[in-house]
């Protein structure tokens, strides 16, 4: 779909060291402030997430966070931290005169959003979240090895047979080393097989056909590889920046904060006791269950409930 140039009123470029931050506005200079975190990290906002948003309705703020999207340079993992980020949400809204905002994000784009609010809740009037991940390792090694050895047992198998593991263990931890290596052939390989790997876990819609993706791509890699394994990997191995469990004993912060969960029945990645636990004892948290649906946005009614609680939000 594309998208009338004049919807997108402004952008902007921010440096900060060894970074340059592009950011867009998007809707009504004039109405209710939000801004919208991206997943990844690593994969930066593009024009389809517009289409959440009521453009008469919001002023909304998309964020290419540090080596991702638009923002330069793209891959960069040097001062690219969570507090950093956090940092660069703050400058932002400074920047801009917001006094407080709606904030929006999925997957590790909620994340983000989490830890921002926690530590900056006077400036968060509400938020919207989809595929609730708070950073553990746990929550790693169910994503990427607990949960397709139960319920993708053929992708699993086929990834640590390509990558000679010579027992079954997360391949996270193999093709991660090898993203770092600087043979352009080892990373390439890496970047491949980590991308179709975590697609492939990532919508109900999964047909192991997609298999052949994987093998397809290890002679044929192009030669622009991927963003978001790198900038993945290196989150990953530094535990997101977050200290244990973090994001979850603070939650108490957030407690005055309306927060609506977007939460699939059948996400591998995020699944539903994620969301129950960071809903529990927070008063004004609410998961809104969406049935038949995966980790994607694109999976059946989750755009379209992420859409939905954006229309009804009213000022108070």
């Amino acid at each position: 779909m594309l998208y009338n140039i004049k919807k997108s009123f402004a952008r902007h470029q921010i440096k900060q060291k060894n970074h340059t931050i592009y950011f867009e506005e998007y809707g009504n200079p004039k109405g209710i402030s939000v801004l919208f975190l991206h997943g990844g990290p690593g994969s930066g906002c593009n024009d389809n997430q517009k289409a959440l948003f009521n453009y008469k309705k919001f002023r909304v703020v998309f964020l290419d966070q540090r080596g991702a999207g638009k923002s330069v340079p793209k891959g960069s993992t040097k001062n690219n931290t969570t507090l950093l980020l956090i940092n660069d949400i703050e400058l932002i809204r400074n920047y801009l005169k917001i006094q407080r905002w709606i904030v929006v994000g999925g997957s590790w784009g909620a994340t983000l959003a989490v830890a921002y609010a926690e530590m900056h809740y006077t400036k968060v009037k509400a938020m919207i979240l989809r595929s609730l991940f708070l950073g553990t390792k746990e929550e790693i090694d169910w994503a990427f090895f607990e949960a397709p050895l139960r319920f993708r047992p053929q992708l699993i198998y086929e990834v640590n047979n390509i990558l000679n593991n010579k027992k079954l263990v997360n391949p996270i931890y193999t093709l991660g080393p090898m993203l770092e290596n600087k043979n352009y052939k080892i990373k390439s390989l890496a970047a491949s097989l980590w991308l179709v790997y975590e697609s492939n876990l990532s919508t109900i819609k999964f047909n192991y056909k997609n298999l052949d993706d994987i093998k397809f791509n290890i002679e044929n890699t192009e030669k622009i590889l991927p963003n978001t394994p790198f900038i993945e990997w290196h989150y990953i191995k530094n535990n997101f920046f977050l200290k244990s469990n973090q994001l979850l004993k603070n939650k108490k912060k957030l407690n005055k904060i309306p927060i609506a969960i977007v939460q699939s029945d059948y996400d591998l990645l995020c699944p539903p006791i994620i969301s129950f636990n960071f809903a529990s004892e927070l008063v004004n948290c609410k998961i809104f269950r969406v049935e038949c649906a995966g980790h994607y946005i694109s999976d059946p009614g989750v755009k379209e409930k992420m859409k939905q609680l954006l229309d009804e939000y009213e000022e108070k």
